[in-house]
C-alpha cells in the first residue's frame, strides 16, 4: 500500500514478510516503506506488524541476568536484533546485540535503550545482594529505583510509540493467597515482601498504560524460575541433585510452583508475537508444582543412584492457573524440562 506523501504524512521503514512456519517471528526479512499520517505512526506500524509479522529490534532490560540471557538467546534464535541493557562495563560480545550501559535510575540511559526499538522486555531489578526476597537495606531507595525507574521506562516506551512492552512480574505478588478464590489472573494481589509489592505496583501501572491505550503493554507473571545457572552451584535443587546422584541420604520435604527459564523466555516471545489483544493484560506463567521428593526420585531414575529419601513429600496446595497463557497456543515443558535440567546438572557434578 502506498499513500500520497504530503507535509502531514511521514515515511517509515519496517521489515516484513511471509512466515515460513507457525512461528510468527520466523519470517523472511523484506524491507517495506510506506507513509502514514503524522501522529498515527504507532498505529500504522502496529497494523503492519499484526498483518505480516516482522523481525524486530527488541530492548531487553536485565539482559545479562539469568532470565535476561535466555530472553536474548531466544530472540536472536528467532532472527531478531536485541538492544541489551546492562550495568556491566564489559558485556558479552554477541552478534545481533547492541549493548547500552545504564540503570533504572538513569533516565538518559532509558532513552538510549528504547530509542528506535519495536518492543521492550523489562526483566531488570535493582537489589541488594543475590536474593530477590531479601529486605533491602534502604527501602525508599529500592522503591524509587525499581518502581519509579520502571514507570519511567513505561513512559519513555509510550512516548516513542513502541509497539509492545512486556513486563516480567513474579508470583511473589501472591505470597498471601485468599481462600476460596481461584489462583488465576483475577486473584487479588497480596504480596508479603517489598519485592512483591514493587512487582504488584508495577503490574497496576502496566494495566493502566495498556487499558488506556497509551501503550500496548502486558505483564507476564512467572513463578519460581529454575534451570542451569552460572555458576552452576546457584541452580535450584543443585545440592539435592548432587547428594542423590552420589547415593547419599537426603531429606526432601520442600517443594513449590516452578517454571523452566527457557519456558519463560518462550512465553515472552509468545506475547510479543501473538495476534490476540494483550494490552493491559496479565498472564500467569506456572508450569507445575514439583516437590523435592519428586525431584529426588527423578534423579534416581535418570542416574540409577540408590539414595535414601527422607521425609514426607510436600503437597502442592493451591494450583495456579496458566490457562490464559496456554490459550495463546503456549505449551510448558513439564517433566521433560525437569529431566533435561537434572541431566545437565549431573554432568556438572
Amino acid at each position: 500500500m502506498r499513500w500520497k506523501t504530503k507535509d502531514s504524512f511521514q515515511w517509515i521503514n519496517v521489515s516484513g514478510g511471509s512466515p515460513r512456519s507457525n512461528d510468527p517471528f520466523e519470517s523472511q526479512l523484506v524491507k517495506k516503506r510506506f507513509a502514514c499520517p503524522v501522529g498515527t505512526l504507532a498505529a500504522c506500524k502496529w497494523v503492519h506488524f499484526r498483518i505480516s509479522g516482522f523481525l524486530m529490534l527488541v530492548a531487553v532490560t536485565g539482559a545479562t541476568g539469568f532470565l535476561g540471557q535466555h530472553v536474548v538467546s531466544d530472540l536472536l534464535r528467532k532472527g531478531h536484533s536485541v538492544r541489551g541493557w546492562t550495568r556491566n562495563n564489559d558485556p558479552p560480545r554477541l552478534e545481533g546485540v547492541d549493548w547500552v550501559q545504564g540503570e533504572l535510575d538513569d533516565p538518559q540511559s532509558i532513552e538510549r535503550l528504547v530509542s528506535g526499538c519495536n518492543a521492550v522486555v523489562h526483566t531488570a531489578l535493582a537489589r541488594d545482594g543475590d536474593s530477590f526476597m531479601k529486605a533491602p537495606d534502604k527501602p525508599l531507595d529500592y522503591i524509587q529505583t525499581n518502581l519509579m525507574g520502571s514507570i519511567s521506562l513505561l513512559e519513555t516506551a509510550s512516548a516513542q510509540a513502541v509497539e509492545r512492552f512486556i513486563f516480567v512480574s513474579s508470583g511473589a505478588v501472591h505470597q498471601n493467597v485468599v481462600d476460596g478464590i481461584p489462583l488465576d489472573e483475577q486473584h487479588p494481589l497480596r504480596p508479603g515482601s517489598l519485592y512483591g509489592a514493587c512487582k504488584a505496583s508495577m503490574e497496576t501501572m502496566v494495566h493502566a498504560y495498556g487499558s488506556s491505550g497509551r501503550l500496548n503493554a502486558a505483564t507476564l507473571r512467572p513463578v519460581s524460575i529454575y534451570g542451569v545457572e552460572d555458576p552452576v552451584q546457584d541452580s535450584k535443587w543443585y545440592g539435592l541433585i548432587q547428594s542423590v546422584a552420589r547415593g547419599e541420604s537426603v531429606r526432601a520435604e520442600g517443594g513449590g510452583k516452578v517454571v523452566h527459564v527457557a519456558d519463560v523466555a518462550a512465553a515472552i516471545s509468545t506475547l510479543l508475537a501473538t495476534d490476540h489483544a494483550i494490552a493491559g493484560e496479565t498472564y500467569n506463567c506456572c508450569d507445575r508444582f514439583f516437590s523435592e521428593h519428586e525431584v529426588a526420585e527423578r534423579v534416581m531414575a535418570i542416574t540409577g543412584a540408590r539414595a535414601k529419601i527422607l521425609g514426607e513429600p510436600k503437597s502442592s496446595g493451591r494450583e495456579m492457573s496458566s490457562a490464559k497463557l496456554e490459550s495463546l497456543g503456549f505449551q510448558f515443558g513439564g517433566i521433560s524440562k525437569l529431566d533435561e535440567t537434572i541431566r545437565q546438572l549431573v554432568r556438572e557434578l
